[in-house]
């Protein structure tokens, strides 16, 4: 092992890559690190009541405007978090920098120097979701890192800076006995997206693992699936749709299914989705489960006033991984009241749920 367990890797150090090993709700600890961060804060915010509006085009334009206001203590914000000694919440503020490409180019540098491999980690994924070949020179080093996982996603982020790095010490990394490790690389081959690594996965899959936390094997084979799909094996999905409705002890399962159904955009498990979130009764499934899916139904398409109903049940949830659940649920959203939640949030108690809205902010267009 490179230190820590996969759980605590993707809890701790990203939310977007969340069918690595683990969910950020179901699996991050609680915050220890609250008060230390929390001169983050800004003070707080009062929020004007919004004015009656006679078009959807007039509220959009409300929206755009108040997102303008916040945005520069959203930038302050993120650089702030940048610079905390709390790792993770360095390693979040990285991966918020994705929606604006200047704010990483500042920021990226630095983290991918940093002494946890898991801020490098992200920031090298990150990197390769907002590309520039001014990260060609910073990210060469890491291909000799100390952290396989790190030099896995150096690896993807130099190819889509434009570089040709060699992918083969991969091919390794897939077969090891070490849950990060292995679906960090998973990962990266479905990113990298080149199909002769279709076999290579399906033979690694059985191979190791033998003493491990069963739960923790199946969240490794999820990322196996995911990557697959993205590789074009589009038979794979059925192991990820089958994971939405594990059993309830089993709930990471079901949050790292629905974060892999956003990201591959399956619109057959729509309705899957919709009813992990409308379920109520006994059966009602947890917040966690339900931002989880109110969060890939966004990214399928879903409405506004969906993610509003679903805010506006957890907004105020004493847990702070709730609340930073749902100001990613919120993230892209740009209605009115969205922003306006989203202006909420950034002025929370609790430095990750600022970090999550200063993301969400930095999106809305």
């Amino acid at each position: 092992m490179e230190g820590m367990s996969a759980s605590q890797a993707n809890s701790q150090f990203s939310s977007k890559q969340q069918s690595m090993t683990g969910s950020s709700a179901a699996a991050q600890p609680r915050m220890t690190r609250a008060t230390e961060d929390a001169q983050l804060a800004t003070g707080p915010v009062v929020l004007a009541t919004p004015t009656a509006t006679n078009s959807s085009a007039q509220s959009q334009r409300a929206a755009e405007q108040l997102a303008a206001s916040q945005r520069g203590d959203a930038q302050a914000l993120l650089r702030a978090a940048a610079a905390s000694s709390w790792s993770a919440l360095r390693a979040h503020a990285i991966e918020a920098a994705v929606e604006n490409p200047a704010l990483l180019l500042e920021l990226a540098p630095r983290a991918l120097l940093d002494d946890n491999r898991g801020v490098r980690f992200v920031a090298c994924m990150a990197i390769s979701e907002a590309p520039s070949k001014e990260f060609v020179l910073f990210l060469q080093p890491l291909l000799s890192d100390d952290s396989d996982s790190v030099k896995a996603a150096a690896t993807l982020a130099l190819a889509r800076c434009g570089a040709n790095p060699d992918p083969s010490p991969i091919s390794a990394m897939i077969y090891m006995n070490d849950a990060e490790i292995r679906a960090n690389a998973y990962l990266v081959l479905g990113e990298l997206g080149n199909p002769s690594a279709v076999a290579m996965i399906r033979d690694s899959l059985g191979h190791g693992l033998k003493l491990m936390n069963p739960i923790r094997v199946r969240l490794i084979d999820l990322a196996a699936a995911e990557a697959l799909v993205k590789l074009g094996d589009e038979h794979e999905i059925e192991p990820i749709r089958a994971a939405l409705f594990a059993p309830p002890e089993q709930s990471e399962l079901t949050i790292v299914a629905c974060e892999a159904i956003g990201r591959l955009k399956d619109e057959v498990s729509r309705p899957m989705l919709e009813r992990l979130l409308s379920v109520q009764g006994d059966a009602k499934r947890s917040p966690e489960i339900r931002l989880a899916a109110a969060t890939a139904l966004m990214q399928l398409g879903g409405s506004a006033n969906m993610a509003m109903l679903v805010t506006n049940e957890y907004i105020t949830n004493k847990d702070p991984r709730i609340r930073a659940m749902v100001a990613t649920l919120l993230r892209g959203t740009s209605s009115e009241q969205a922003v306006a939640a989203l202006s909420s949030l950034i002025r929370d108690s609790d430095p990750t749920v600022q970090v999550a809205a200063a993301a969400g902010l930095e999106s809305a267009e």
